[in-house]
């Protein structure tokens, strides 16, 4: 189920992301004979603005056909298709995709602080699940993280960090009780996956923002999705074994599984889920390799500076590298998912799933468990 909610939601961010290429190429006066959502045998077509839009049978996925995006037609054959643009104007055309994505994403996370929300409460503890590490060592909701072994915490995932990599290592937490500084010592257990866990949760408290301070928090939440995003990208260069714990896969797992587990606010848990897709989406595309959009605006920047349109010969050949490199990273990421999701003669001990502690995702603003502030 996890998976299906997650098909559907990047085939409906794909949507957004064809449009914002299709309304651009619109604007700049490039005719776009045909919009196609999904594929397979077409269920639906209808003409609108001059463009042929179609629903094929399966409604994953989208695709604007631009006139003169194939770059062996001469400017001289379509005096009204993208290959006449200056490059400016194309690399406009381009990156509409991604800022769809964006715009997207910020406007709900927008309509989400201003109707209200839950919202962290820094590197404070919300839950300690009962027989867990946490609770034997007796920390109680509201305490402060202050420390990990003497070394001041930035945030909360910097403190996930520190207990996944301490496994079976004795822990010297420093943490503020309600202005009293106290001690206390745990020893994080594997999870299912190897990485060290106690058993608490962050704390949150339901807010209502005014617009301004809303989208000003929504600018926040989308850069620190972002700059997650761009962490999973660098950690799949190192290879399909790091794919498999911090690359896509990981991310629709934790994602969806926050749809499916906030009972306190479903609503809350569906938009940051969507938030985050689209924001890792638009990212992704933004990836220089040619294939994505990223890799079309440097042909497009290396125009634009040397004065020199690219050769068609060079750039099919540029598109077609960058797209078996892709297939390669994706076969690779898909082969680390089936490896992880096997079972493992020497697996470790896992803790109970509801002891599990909140991933680094947490400090962006994702709720996990929604706890009162504490007085």
């Amino acid at each position: 189920m996890h998976y299906l909610f997650v098909l559907l939601a990047l085939g409906a961010l794909l949507i957004v992301h064809e449009l914002g290429h299709l309304v651009a190429a619109r604007l700049l006066g490039v005719r776009v004979p045909r919009f196609t959502v999904g594929f397979g045998p077409p269920l639906l077509s209808f003409r609108l603005g001059g463009t042929q839009f179609v629903l094929g049978a399966v409604p994953l996925g989208a695709s604007a056909n631009l006139q003169g995006m194939n770059p062996h037609r001469s400017a001289e054959e379509d005096t009204s298709g993208f290959g006449t643009l200056g490059p400016l104007k194309r690399m406009a055309i381009i990156l509409a995709g991604p800022l769809a994505n964006y715009a997207v994403a910020l406007g709900l996370l927008f309509a989400l602080y201003s109707s209200g929300t839950h919202v962290v409460v820094p590197l404070t503890v919300g839950t300690v699940v009962p027989g867990s590490e946490a609770a034997r060592a007796q920390l109680l909701p509201g305490d402060k993280l202050v420390a990990v072994g003497g070394k001041p915490l930035e945030s909360w995932s910097d403190f996930v960090t520190r207990v996944a990599d301490g496994v079976g290592a004795p822990l010297e937490l420093s943490v503020d009780r309600h202005g009293e500084p106290r001690t206390v010592t745990v020893r994080p257990r594997a999870d299912e996956r190897g990485a060290g866990r106690i058993g608490v949760s962050q704390q949150y408290v339901f807010r209502t923002h005014a617009p301004g301070e809303a989208f000003t928090q929504s600018l926040v939440h989308t850069g620190r999705v972002a700059s997650e995003t761009v962490s999973t990208l660098l950690a799949l260069v190192r290879g399909p074994q790091v794919a498999g714990k911090a690359g896509p896969g990981a991310l629709m797992r934790q994602e969806s599984s926050d749809v499916a587990s906030s009972t306190a606010s479903g609503a809350d848990a569906l938009v940051r889920a969507l938030v985050a897709a689209s924001v890792a989406l638009a990212m992704l595309t933004l990836v220089p390799v040619p294939g994505l959009d990223g890799g079309r605006v440097l042909l497009l920047a290396i125009e634009a500076v040397s004065g020199r349109r690219i050769p068609p010969r060079v750039e099919t050949v540029a598109q077609t590298a960058g797209f078996l490199f892709l297939s390669i990273g994706i076969v690779a990421t898909a082969g680390a998912e089936i490896v992880r999701a096997l079972p493992s003669p020497q697996a470790p001990v896992a803790m109970p799933p509801a002891a599990a502690t909140p991933p680094a995702e947490a400090d962006a603003g994702t709720p996990r468990v929604v706890t009162p502030a504490l007085p």
